[in-house]
């Protein structure tokens, strides 16, 4: 449990880790914020943390939240080699067009 005051009402709060969260934004890593919702109040509020104490309440459970710009990279990936013709289109068709393109493809041992 972590006992803090509300800075919006000065509750005095008893907080189990579940009820907290870290927020960490990457571009400033000096340091962080603990996010929470008073009980009393119902206010959200932020408290400015320094690294020590970004790095305590991460080890005894809290939540974490970084404010990293996301990497989003695409799920296909493009192979090397030419580009897929129309050329490569008609092949594929008539290849498929068969009635054995399946064992042509796996070969004669299976």
């Amino acid at each position: 449990m972590f006992s803090l005051a509300c800075p919006a009402c000065a509750s005095e709060l008893s907080l189990s880790p579940h009820r907290l969260m870290v927020r960490v934004d990457a571009e400033r890593a000096a340091g962080g914020e603990m996010l929470f919702t008073c009980l009393g109040c119902h206010c959200t509020c932020a408290i400015p943390l320094d690294a020590v104490a970004v790095a305590a309440l991460i080890s005894s459970g809290v939540t974490f939240l970084s404010l990293d710009m996301p990497v989003v990279e695409h799920p296909e990936t493009r192979p090397d080699g030419p580009a897929l013709t129309t050329d490569d289109l008609l092949d594929l068709h008539a290849e498929l067009d068969g009635d054995a393109w399946f064992e042509d493809l796996v070969g004669p041992e299976h």
